[in-house]
């Protein structure tokens, strides 16, 4: 009986160690958990922070991505004195309106005054925001603003939005990748950092690109080579040699015959003219037939002239 307690109680100190190392190895794993979290927070929290820092360190001017794109925030945007020096005349404003947004929506400051040219796009910066649907029609905003001076796109701080924006009109126009396009943007503005779902979306826009590629390719060979073209007089006068130029059936003369035989003709025409005009006899003219043998005697009075004289 004796026995059987003590394996009883032995077994019983066996469960309670068991039990006493799970609990153990559970505050050890709960540890690594929130360690893992306030380490990632606080990384967080200085991306966030240096962001913000370059942010303000940059808030002077909006960064000049191309000679007529600049890329920058709200505080650009409505420093009208700013916009004026840098001679922007459009502005792609990719914000949500204020009733839609209270916090990130930006409204258009100048909208009133007709120096300025506005566009909005209304976009949200989070994960299922769909840009793809606007991306053709900043683009085109983008490229017309050349024709008339220079462009500011802006979000609330210039960070995701307006530089989503940017990296799809040098994809689309400047023919650059999206590693490319996204490089060369944050070059000239380090803050720019599209999220997670605009790079995929921006990734996906590069693939339709490459597609299209070939049909464009092909309609520019079609066109013939790109370079500047003859004023309109000029060109109707090109088309005109060109129609003179033109190949004709059989052997053709060396050009210094082709010449002799022009002037040939030239001299025939003028004959020809010059009959017409002696033919032409103002009252009753003779009939045919007795119109050659006085042709005949005229002919005979000048033979006896040529030979007196």
């Amino acid at each position: 009986m004796s026995w059987q307690i003590a394996s009883t109680n032995e077994r019983t100190e066996s469960a309670t160690d068991c039990n006493a190392c799970m609990h153990n190895l559970h505050s050890i794993f709960f540890f690594f958990y929130i360690f893992a979290i306030l380490s990632n927070f606080c990384i967080w929290r200085e991306d966030l922070a240096k962001q913000e820092t370059m942010a303000r360190d940059d808030d002077a001017e909006p960064s000049q991505i191309l000679e007529h794109v600049f890329l920058g925030s709200r505080t650009h945007a409505r420093d009208k004195e700013l916009l004026q020096r840098l001679r922007i005349t459009h502005i792609l404003n990719v914000t949500p309106p204020k009733k839609m947004d209270p916090v990130a929506g930006v409204p258009n400051f100048f909208e009133k005054d007709k120096v300025f040219t506005y566009r909005r796009c209304s976009i949200f910066d989070n994960k299922a925001e769909d840009i793809s649907g606007v991306l053709e029609g900043c683009i085109a905003f983008m490229d017309q603003a050349k024709y008339y001076g220079r462009i500011l796109v802006h979000c609330n701080k210039g960070v995701s939005r307006s530089s989503s924006m940017v990296v799809a009109y040098l994809m689309k126009l400047r023919s650059m990748s999206f590693e490319q396009a996204l490089a060369f943007v944050t070059e000239r503005r380090p803050i720019a950092n599209p999220n997670e779902s605009f790079r995929r979306q921006l990734q996906e826009y590069e693939r339709r690109l490459q597609r299209s590629a070939p049909k464009d390719k092909g309609a520019r060979v079609a066109r013939g080579p790109a370079g500047p073209q003859l004023p309109p007089a000029a060109a109707t006068k090109a088309n005109d040699d060109n129609d003179e130029r033109t190949a004709s059936i059989g052997p053709q003369l060396p050009p210094h015959l082709k010449r002799n035989v022009e002037a040939d003709d030239d001299n025939a025409k003028d004959q020809t003219e010059d009959d017409d005009k002696e033919e032409v006899v103002i009252g009753p003219s003779l009939p045919p037939h007795l119109k050659r043998p006085r042709q005949d005697s005229n002919e005979e009075k000048s033979t006896k002239k040529k030979k007196k004289e």
